[in-house]
Order: structure tokens, then sequence, then C-alpha cells
């Protein structure tokens, strides 16, 4: 069945009150790995449809053909959601369907980035496995109310891990990685031996409360789970009591750079979501800007072609009118701990204003490195945390968690340790 006949049939079911996705994505990748080294390359195409009649239905489906008949059999199966929302209209240049050519490949990473692992932890690491991923997406959004708006994403993402060896001793590190530009390979060299040989010393914080340096992929992470709280997907009212975070900085959502339309078709705009020490404006997609009777900030977020688009933070960042470089920001630590990386994932309980972190770093005095620490722990209230973030470093870097994050050197005041 064309598209064109499957609008038709949508339009009859639900006059007035259906949306259809479109997404076509194609992807290369080489996998170096012990013994192995193999490209492939993907192809995925999807195609998926929301009415109401009046109950709200989903369906998906690869292709067209397979999409018109899931519609027939979703029209027994309500989908979860409210009443129809105020579609977006407008239209945009549709891009032509993703190719990529045969030139396109992945770049050839593995024997540089093995180098700059050796180099960087002394030899005590190696790198074990690269997966390099080179894909482009295309994506249309065309519902009841007149938008045709298409858009294109390309991105270069991967996965590597490395085994750290001291003695009898070993530790492994593993983690993702997106690069928006050029391959940032002496960064991600850093951050592999980093986890695979602190964790292999013997020494323990020394430090009960100081100064907290975060680097960046931790800052991040403690980011991604704050995000939540900007989707008002939590009853907590501690954010509301304000004074959180000092009155320079902000944080923002603004998938802008990645996208200009959200999984629903409505335009990318810039939202300060916590701004003065508090919580500014949330965050909407059409179902909550039709629950709060406002307008969509652009926020329907599609995880896959598959489920419905949801409400989630698409782009979040730390901002500041008064950036420091990192340097200033290690120098200005007189007694703490630098978090070089996270050894279990963050725990941010929003709904009691608890937070814990299990870190690997690094001992500072005076702004001087002291030596590693193989494990160290920090925990207590998350609005004293907040409220303790002095002086941030914006990275420019992005971390998938799993919507883009960017990172930022953070610097916090008497924070307690254990």
């Amino acid at each position: 069945m064309s598209r064109e006949r499957l609008i038709e049939r949508l339009e009859a079911l639900a006059p007035g009150a259906w949306e259809l996705y479109s997404k076509h994505g194609v992807s290369r990748e080489i996998r170096h790995a012990p013994r192995e080294t193999a490209e492939t390359s993907r192809t995925e195409e999807g195609f998926a449809a929301r009415w109401w009649d009046p109950a709200p239905r989903f369906a998906a489906a690869g292709d067209t053909a397979a999409l018109a008949e899931a519609v027939e059999r979703a029209r027994e199966t309500p989908a979860p959601g409210g009443s129809c929302p105020v579609w977006p209209t407008g239209a945009a240049a549709v891009p032509q369907t993703s190719s990529m050519a045969a030139d396109e490949s992945p770049p050839e990473l593995h024997d540089e980035l093995a180098r700059l692992v050796a180099a960087e932890s002394r030899g005590e690491a190696t790198l074990t496995e690269l997966t390099v991923r080179r894909g482009r997406t295309v994506e249309r959004v065309v519902n009841a109310a007149g938008l045709d708006v298409g858009w294109g994403a390309s991105a270069l993402t991967g996965f590597a891990s490395a085994v750290g060896r001291r003695g009898t001793r070993a530790c492994e590190a593993r983690m993702s990685f997106r690069w928006d530009g050029a391959p940032e390979l002496a960064t991600l060299a850093r951050r592999l031996s980093d986890r695979a040989t602190l964790p292999l010393s013997d020494r323990s914080a020394a430090v009960d409360r100081g100064d907290w340096l975060l680097e960046p992929s931790v800052g991040a992470a403690l980011l991604a789970g704050l995000a939540p709280l900007f989707c008002r997907e939590t009853t907590a009212r501690w954010p509301a009591r304000g004074g959180l975070l000092a009155p320079e900085v902000t944080i923002v959502d603004d998938a802008g750079p990645d996208a200009p339309f959200d999984g629903e078709g409505t335009r990318t705009r810039r939202v300060v979501v916590f701004e003065k020490g508090g919580l500014s404006l949330p965050l909407r997609d059409l179902d909550a800007a039709r629950r709060d009777r406002a307008f969509s900030t652009g926020n329907g977020v599609r995880r896959s072609y598959r489920t419905p688009p949801r409400l989630g933070a698409r782009r979040l960042f730390f901002e500041t009118g008064r950036p420091a470089p990192p340097r200033e920001l290690l120098a200005a630590v007189r007694r703490g701990l630098f978090a070089s990386a996270l050894t279990a994932p963050w725990r941010c309980d929003l709904e009691n204003d608890r937070y814990e972190a299990e870190f690997t770093g690094i001992a500072v005095i005076a702004g001087r490195a002291q030596g590693p620490v193989a494990a160290a722990r920090s925990r207590g209230r998350l609005s004293e945390l907040l409220r303790r973030i002095t002086a941030l470093a914006p990275s420019g870097e992005t971390f998938p968690s799993p919507e883009p994050v960017l990172g930022a050197t953070l610097l916090a005041e008497r924070v307690p340790f254990d």
C-alpha cells in the first residue's frame, strides 16, 4: 500500500485526528575484537501511525503494507494516552531517503587508539575492543492538520573497552561514545586508561569532606539523573523551594543542533528548565501540552518507530554566564577529590531528595594531584549537592544517556565523602 493510500485510510478511520511517522536509516560499522575484525552494514525502515477514534490507537511496521494490516488489528486495542492533541502544522523540505556512499565507511581508529591507551596508561592498559559506527537517518511526520516535515541526521558513535593490569590484578573498563565532529581519540584514550587503571590503586579516599571536581562524563550522568524533574515525572517538592544552583548557572534543553523537529513534528526550541536556582519552564510533548493547556516545547521523543513518542529531554546541558577553563577549576580545589569515572550508575532518588555516587579518581590538594583513589563514594541530599556547585567548564562533548547530554566539568564545595 502506498503512503497516500495509507493516509486516506487513516483519515477515514479518524477524520482530523491522525499522525503518520516514518524513519529510514543506514549504518556501517567496523568492529575490532581479539582475533576478529568485521565490517557490517545495516538498513532500518519503519512506519508508525497514531490516531484517535475516539480512543487512542497506535500501530507500527516495517513497511506501509504491513502497517496497513497493523492498523486494522490495532483498531481493537486502545493505546495509553488521553484525547487527541492539537497537532502542529506547517511544511518543510523533506530530505531524500538516506544513502551512504562506499567511501563513507567508519574511519579506521583501532591502531591509533590502542597506541594512545598504552601511552596514557604507561603500558598498564590495553585496548581490547573497539566498534565505530557511522549512521544516517531520515525521519518524516505527516498529520491531519496538514503538517509535512522531514529532517536528516548523521552521527559517529561506538563502543570501546580496555583492560588494566598491575601485578596479578586486573580491571576492565567499558564505555560508549558519540562524536558530532572529528574523533576525539585523545580524550577517549584518557578516559579508558583512567577507568581501567585507577581502580587498581591501593589507596582509598582520605578525605571525608571537601571540594569535588566532576569529569564531564560524570557531570553528564548527574544531569541525566535529574531529567525527570524537568518533565514533571516526579512529585518531588524540594525543587520548588528554589535556591538550587548558583544564580548564574542554568540548565537548558536545546536539540537544535541535532534536529529541527521533535518526533511529533513540533519545531525544536531552546528551553531553560532550571534558572535562578529553581525549576523554570517544564518540558512538554503534545500530550503534556494538551493536559496543561499550553504549548509543546518540542519534547516528543521517539526511541524507536515501534513505540509511541513520549515526553523526554532531548539535549540537556549546564550553562553559565561565567565559564571557567578546567585548569582553573582544578587550581581552585583546596582539598578534595577529582571524580574521573563512575564505578556504578549514579543513583538519584528524586522523590526523597537523595543521591549516591560511587567513583574512582584522584586526590587533589591545593590544585595538585596527589595520587589515584581506587574507590570513593559521595552521598547525601541532592538539593545540597546542587547548591554547592559553584563553577563549571562546558566541554561541548555529547554523551548518550540514552538521550544526548552535553558534558561539563563541575566544581562543588564542601561535599561529603566516605
